[in-house]
């Protein structure tokens, strides 16, 4: 598998940190002797000529040849440390849970902790669950039970600094490192914590390792093979041409550097893939909501706003209420119908507000949103291409089978509460050409994959979090699509959506941005722990005025555009320093 030493004498051991640390203390006994000798029998017969993940997970992953090659560099010629730099929109997270499942799979690795920006840690646990049939828990989550006991855990960077005592007083068997880039800085606490973690092995993930700097090149490199450059002002002194910029590579030491790095990285470039990646077209369709549709928006709005200002101040408690808020406003951008299920549950749970909040509820049951006859009318457009349409709820999607199956098209909805073999009967129904219309919420969607007939997506309503849009669209959108992708948006004039939609992520043209793209743009805009989410939020119920609000949604939109612009100067700085 390579740089593996050879078997160990009894002296070398005290504890199995000895193995990775090479620390030289008193014997510990025949025991840890024993153990060392067996922990090193499994990593000299290791030898990964045969992958078992790949067999193991035919029905969830099919990955593509060059992934296969990255996987087999990194454990046979790269290991147990490897920076993951394919170019964005390739497959890193695959590649990483290909790498992981193996081990895993050998009994090599039992624990491993995912350390991602905030944005993205739910798609972490999405793709390890889907994908590679692994359940990793949030450090946010209620089963949580600390960093000392859990053995696979995703955290987010800002929490891996805050809990740095716990996270840090353990050895993990891996450790994987998304969006690596933003370790680069030598002097940040994050980079600081992340070269003290112990772990036998470890996974850097990034597609611009070169974002601002080639130090930051060196930065990553000296994470997972110490001393391999060098100091830091012997790599200057040898290899930047510009020192105190450090943004010009010296021509004469360019295939030197790029030798050393290959020793430690695997980078896939697109032009390698010999994959075609179609396009996707985009209609934002919006319609004016009836007045009393518009009125009913209004008075829910307001008592949101009211509700987010009686919000405690205190983070520990501030949180709850504000996920709280936060579901109630998806619920009144998805349906009437879905906003008035919303408005009776909490009415049980509050009684002091029971009397205001059934009068909303009751004013929902006469109101027929204007989507409706707009979902109609486009469905009727398409023909009897199949369609995948996505809704933040279930009482929506029920709804919206109802309409659909009353105009005529077959329609089904596909939600988390089927089991398995539901699931598949019905997307073999619909790829067999015998159901038109799949109506599907973000949590049912998890392994629905539909590249096979289907390239049409409607968002009947709009997600403020942009990664699950993503997601949504990426149901259809996958390698191995041949057809170009067709994307519905439907909002309501002049609402919170509509001002989302077109100040912010027409903007940033988020649906029609690369692959992969988005969580590059996302990690940066979200280091700290506020999402992107919870900001919309705030300016949609903190705002003075429509205005204000309008204002808002567009500076936000503005730094988004700012953050992609330096993802863009990062990748042609990767491509001129590593080709």
């Amino acid at each position: 598998m390579g740089r593996v030493s050879g078997i160990p004498t009894r002296d070398d051991f005290t504890d199995p940190h000895t193995l990775l640390s090479g620390a030289q203390t008193e014997p510990a006994g025949p025991r840890w002797y024993a153990l060392s000798l067996r922990a090193q029998a499994l990593r000299e017969t290791a030898s990964f000529d045969r992958l078992l993940a790949p067999h193991a997970l035919y029905d969830r992953v099919r990955p593509h040849p060059y992934q296969l090659h990255v996987v087999e560099q990194a454990l046979r010629e790269k290991a147990p440390a490897v920076i993951l730099a394919d170019e964005v929109g390739l497959g890193k997270t695959i590649e990483a849970g290909l790498i992981y499942k193996e081990l895993a799979l050998r009994g090599v690795v039992r624990s491993a902790l995912v350390l991602a920006p905030k944005a993205l840690l739910a798609q972490w646990q999405d793709e390890l669950r889907e994908h590679f049939d692994e359940d990793f828990t949030l450090t946010d989550e209620k089963r949580f039970r600390g960093f000392d006991r859990e053995p696979r855990v995703i955290c987010s960077l800002p929490q891996f600094v805050r809990s740095f005592d716990q996270i840090g007083a353990r050895l993990w068997d891996m450790v994987i490192i998304d969006e690596a880039h933003l370790l680069a800085n030598p002097q940040s606490k994050r980079r600081i914590c992340a070269s003290q973690l112990r772990a036998r092995w470890r996974l850097l993930l990034t597609a611009t390792p070169v974002a601002n700097k080639l130090t930051d090149l060196y930065s990553l490199i000296d994470l997972v093979a110490p001393g391999k450059l060098g100091a830091l002002r012997e790599f200057e002194a040898e290899y930047v041409a510009d020192p105190g910029v450090a943004r010009v590579l010296r021509p004469d030491r360019a295939q030197r550097l790029r030798a050393i790095t290959r020793d430690v990285m695997c980078r896939t470039r697109r032009a390698d893939t010999a994959i075609t990646f179609v396009g996707r077209t985009v209609d934002t369709r919006s319609v004016q909501a009836a007045p009393t549709e518009d009125a009913l928006i209004a008075d829910v709005t307001d008592y949101l706003r009211r509700l987010y200002r009686r919000a405690p101040t205190s983070r520990a408690n501030r949180g709850a209420v504000i996920r709280e808020i936060m579901a109630l406003q998806q619920s009144l951008s998805s349906s009437p119908r879905a906003i008035e299920e919303s408005l009776r549950r909490r009415a049980e749970r509050h009684p002091d507000e029971r009397g205001a909040l059934l009068a909303l509820a009751d004013r929902c049951r006469a109101i027929t949103s204007a989507k409706e006859r707009l979902l109609l009318d486009t469905l009727a457009e398409i023909g009897d291409e199949p369609a995948l349409v996505f809704t933040l709820r279930l009482d929506t999607a029920a709804r919206l089978r109802e309409v659909i199956a009353a105009g005529g098209r077959s329609a089904d909805c596909y939600i988390g509460a089927l089991s398995r073999t539901e699931r598949e009967a019905m997307v073999n129904r619909f790829n067999a050409g015998n159901l038109q219309t799949l109506i599907a919420t973000d949590a049912g969607a998890e392994g629905l994959n539909l590249q096979q007939r289907c390239h049409v997506v409607f968002n009947y309503d709009l997600h403020w979090n942009p990664m699950r849009i993503e997601q949504r669209i990426g149901r259809v959108h996958r390698l191995g699509q041949p057809h170009d992708v067709s994307v519905f948006n439907f909002v309501l004039k002049d609402t919170v959506d509509d001002y989302v939609l077109r100040l912010l992520y027409q903007k940033i043209n988020l649906f029609t941005m690369t692959i992969g793209a988005l969580e590059t743009v996302l990690a940066e805009e979200q280091e700290g722990e506020i999402d992107l989410e919870e900001r919309i939020l705030e300016i949609v119920l903190g705002s003075a005025s429509g205005d204000d609000m309008r204002h808002q949604v567009e500076s936000l939109g503005d730094e988004l555009l700012q953050a992609m612009s330096r993802q863009r100067a990062a990748e042609s700085r990767t491509v001129e320093a590593l080709g």
